[in-house]
């Protein structure tokens, strides 16, 4: 036998002996866990640290995807970025393809970051004028509003950095307090690094009129502290952040009529957000969709109410259990550990109206002596896995609600 066929013979034995081993370490009952984790914002999560029990551990790639696996159901996953002091721990999982959000991250290192220079001509006396980006990709952009006179502004977009350009659209659109006059629309390509980009809306462009309507809201008649609404232009075919704030209103309101357009394109709908809020800030935010000429009761939700352990408590350890009720409706919750120095953020997601500390598992996150902690409740999920499975609709929020318990302190030394 020449060295060349030996060495071929001696390649494949080994090949065949790595394949062997790597089959024999996985149970014969392993599954495989592919995953992706996304910010509070939908962006994905790159680099970031992941493990689950009784098996390995892992990190995101660049479009926050991971893979891993494991014999044993349900599981936990748990996400640690040291960097940013923030961790999320998922108790009770049982599904193969979780949608994981990371609360409290918005990691702008892992973002494109650029600005556009829109040019208009001038707001007449009396009206405002409303441009923003939006795409059907992932991306993020806040309204930006031009008042009577102004004839330019910049709009900042954020879009992962895993691409080097995204493709949007220029949203224009004109109003009065009480009338929606003109709305417009330029497609755009924004490219990592090339500025400044321009785009202009001039006398010669075409405008639609986007038609008037209303919507008349009736506001829980309880007696919050805070209390208010804001109603969203919903774009069906775009990114959820695509979404344009049309009124926002506080206030002791019982009812309302809400002016909004009759029609825009790309399969516009109305999204409604109601809140209320405690002095303690207990409260709630909820969600429906809805579209003009329609009539509806934004409903109070009862917050979860903390039980153990008592305010400023001393002497938390490991062994501490923390408590809360449930709250109206069904849903999951989401505890929030927070450490004053060194700052950190932990958090537990989880079907149980009762946890253990944290602390011990935490690691350096939670390193300090003093804290405090809150609970969330998302309506409406009958378990994590509810919560966890990819959504249906990518421009929804998913939940209709969300409520927020008192927040308390505590200390780990007496």
């Amino acid at each position: 036998m020449d060295k060349k066929s030996g060495g071929l013979l001696k390649a494949t034995f080994l090949l065949l002996l790595f394949s062997l081993f790597q089959y024999t370490i996985l149970p014969a009952d392993a599954e495989i866990i592919k995953g992706r984790l996304l910010d509070e914002r939908n962006f994905p999560v790159p680099n970031v640290s992941l493990s689950i029990s009784y098996g390995e551990g892992t990190t995101t790639d660049d479009n926050g995807k991971f893979k891993l696996s494991t014999d044993k159901f349900p599981y936990n996953l748990t996400i640690f970025d040291v960097a940013n002091a923030i961790g999320v721990t998922y108790l009770g999982l049982n599904v193969l393809n979780p949608e994981l959000t990371f609360f409290g991250v918005k990691i702008s290192r892992y973002v494109n970051t650029e600005v556009v220079k829109v040019n208009i001509t001038p707001v007449p006396p009396g009206r405002s004028v409303l441009i923003k980006f939006v795409s059907d990709d992932i991306f993020f952009s806040n309204d930006v509003i031009l008042s009577p006179g102004e004839t330019q502004k910049l709009i900042t977009v954020d879009w992962p950095s895993a691409s080097n350009s995204i493709n949007g659209k220029i949203i224009y659109l004109e109003k009065t307090n009480e009338s929606y006059k003109k709305y417009g629309e330029k497609p755009i390509t924004i490219t990592k690094d090339f500025y400044p980009l321009t785009i202009s809306f001039d006398s010669l462009y075409h405008y639609t009129d986007p038609g008037d309507s209303f919507i008349t809201l009736y506001l829980p008649i309880l007696d919050y502290n805070k209390k208010g609404f804001s109603v969203y232009a919903d774009f069906l075919a775009l990114h959820r952040n695509a979404e344009i704030l049309l009124n926002t209103t506080e206030g002791d309101i019982y009812s309302t009529n809400v002016p909004v357009p009759q029609s825009l394109p790309l399969g516009f709908r109305l999204k409604v957000s109601g809140n209320g809020f405690y002095k303690d800030g207990a409260g709630f935010v909820n969600y429906v969709y809805s579209y003009p000429g329609t009539s509806m009761n934004i409903n109070s939700e009862t917050p979860p109410k903390l039980s153990a352990p008592q305010n400023k408590f001393y002497g938390v350890s490991e062994n501490t259990q923390f408590s809360y009720d449930w709250g109206s409706g069904t849903g999951i919750y989401v505890v929030h550990f927070h450490s004053f120095d060194p700052v950190g953020d932990f958090y537990v997601v989880t079907n149980d109206r009762q946890i253990n500390s944290p602390i011990g598992y935490a690691g350096s996150i939670l390193s300090g002596e003093e804290f405090k902690w809150y609970v969330s409740m998302y309506q409406t999920y009958f378990s994590v896995d509810d919560f966890v499975k990819p959504k249906a609709f990518r421009n929804d929020v998913g939940y209709k609600a969300v409520t927020y318990s008192e927040t308390r302190t505590f200390r780990t030394t007496f």
